[in-house]
């Protein structure tokens, strides 16, 4: 399984593991010692679409370990290194990498305390607190198809104005979109009133959050957006209209 890098997770053990939501599976690899901080990642990376594994907080007692984990390393969509002081003296941690990159999933090396090294080590670091980790990781995974359909989902369950505006923060990592990933944006803001009544997607207080969804939209495709009188975004005519 390793090797191969297929997914031979059973559909029942992998509801287990990471839920029944579509979100993007992430596995989050740490160590003991920071398993609190990494749960507190866990719930704050939820609002953006993602479904994480963290051994030390997700493992049943009734299930073997070992097996557990191996299960999420086979089933997860990316991965994550959060590179503490002593990552390195576990006994797991640099086994969940090597399986990381078997598995040819995304892989992201977070830096707190310490350089990537070994199969990690070339790529750059994300330098990142454990209070902004969750949104530097978000504006990473992005790039990834299943990330952004994840992302989109969470737009649409967006529960207040105060998630949104942290979902807007998202936008300009974005670096292209296909017509029918414009469509779906545009689809979650016209269909969402939380999205339509926060700054960051409506564009009404630029100075702090920038000018919302429509000028990314712009920015991203071929095909030219604004807003109507309504508040919906609608494609521009050829005259600009």
């Amino acid at each position: 399984m390793l090797l191969s890098g297929r997914n031979t997770v059973s559909s029942g053990a992998a509801q287990r593991i990471w839920g029944t939501k579509r979100d993007f599976r992430l596995f989050l690899s740490h160590k003991s010692e920071v398993k609190n901080e990494t749960g507190a990642l866990k719930e704050r990376l939820e609002a953006f679409g993602v479904s994480c594994f963290v051994a030390h907080v997700d493992i049943r007692p009734t299930k073997e370990w070992q097996a557990e984990i191996e299960s999420a390393l086979a089933s997860m969509d990316g991965f994550v290194a959060l590179l503490t002081d002593k990552f390195h003296e576990s006994d797991w941690t640099d086994q969940e990498v090597g399986f990381a990159f078997a598995r040819g999933v995304p892989i992201a090396a977070v830096r707190l305390e310490r350089d990537p090294y070994g199969f990690i080590g070339k790529f750059q670091g994300l330098t990142a607190t454990w209070e902004n980790c969750a949104l530097e990781l978000a504006k990473i995974l992005i790039k990834h198809d299943r990330m952004f359909a994840a992302y989109v989902r969470a737009l649409r369950g967006c529960p207040n104005w105060n998630t949104g505006n942290l979902l807007g923060d998202v936008l300009p990592a974005i670096e292209h979109l296909t017509n029918s990933q414009i469509d779906d944006l545009i689809a979650a803001f016209n269909e969402t009133t939380e999205l339509r009544g926060c700054f960051s997607f409506n564009g009404k207080n630029p100075h702090f959050f920038g000018g919302g969804l429509v000028p990314h939209l712009n920015r991203l495709g071929s095909k030219k957006f604004s807003l109507n009188d309504s508040g919906l975004i609608e494609e521009r005519n050829a005259s600009g209209t």
